[in-house]
């Protein structure tokens, strides 16, 4: 296959892998908090522009869904009117650094050597707001479920296959997301094993 098929098909898997979590969250059996996931829409924004500017070609379709994902949960969740929380600290500072990110990237977007200091700055923003979600899910697995994660990781695994230039720059957003998403499946799958969960507990 060439790299924009095996591009194009990453991104795909990407959306299936938010098909089921946008079910369980619209049948109220996943719990997304409103105020964290618009922040990680926010963030995503910043990712996909920093990333396709960095230089992605075939490798940008799944910046492009990683950031739709969250995008359509957080709209179900607003229309199923689920928590919403005031930003605490950590939020504050994700949210400086997402619009530090952007707006490195709007003043280096030009500029392929300078505007990967934006993309990092946006991995930065996003670590530090996934941080807590891998905290939770590691106390309490039982309160998310881990297909939608999982194949999230193996999507975004395939990525690697659609880079044409080997660069930090283009290297370091699928190692991220492949590895960020894992770290939350682990203690998902672990629980279920431990509980001999039934397969649909499981998606």
């Amino acid at each position: 296959m060439n790299k924009e098929l095996i591009g194009l098909i990453s991104g795909i898997l990407i959306v299936v892998s938010a098909i089921p979590y946008s079910i369980r969250t619209y049948q109220r059996k996943v719990h997304p908090n409103i105020t964290s996931w618009s922040l990680w829409t926010f963030i995503g924004l910043a990712l996909l522009l920093t990333y396709k500017s960095s230089g992605a070609k075939a490798n940008v379709w799944a910046a492009v869904f990683g950031f739709t994902n969250p995008l359509i949960v957080t709209l179900i969740a607003l229309k199923r009117q689920y928590e919403r929380t005031k930003l605490n600290k950590l939020d504050i500072v994700c949210l400086i650094f997402g619009i530090i990110a952007l707006a490195m990237w709007l003043f280096m977007k030009e500029n392929k050597e300078l505007v990967q200091y934006a993309l990092y700055v946006a991995i930065v923003a996003d670590s530090f707001a996934s941080l807590p979600t891998i905290a939770f899910l590691w106390k309490s697995p039982d309160q998310d479920r881990p297909f939608a994660w999982g194949f999230f990781s193996a999507a975004y695994s395939l990525n690697f296959f659609a880079i044409s230039d080997f660069t930090l720059a283009n290297l370091i957003l699928p190692i991220y997301m492949t590895v960020g998403s894992f770290c939350i499946t682990v203690p998902l799958c672990v629980y279920r094993f431990r509980k001999k969960s039934p397969v649909m507990d499981w998606i």
